[in-house]
């Protein structure tokens, strides 16, 4: 991937964070706990999917972009 697409790439799932902590905090009104934990399952594996899987993908190749580095 070209630096510059690696750029608005990682801005891109950066900005995927609260959208996701959203979503978490709204499975506190689902009542049923079955579905509850289902949909939990489903919102952590992607964020483990997006917010790791692709951000290291990146990271392997432009180590300079990688947010826990930036400060």
């Amino acid at each position: 991937m070209k630096r510059d697409t690696a750029i608005v790439f990682m801005d891109a799932l950066l900005r995927m964070g609260p959208s996701f902590d959203e979503l978490t905090n709204i499975t506190y009104q689902i009542e049923d706990e079955t579905e509850r934990k289902f949909i939990r399952r489903q919102i952590a594996s992607a964020m483990q999917s997006l917010g790791y899987e692709m951000a290291m993908h990146i990271v392997r190749q432009y180590p300079d972009l990688d947010p826990d580095k930036k400060g």
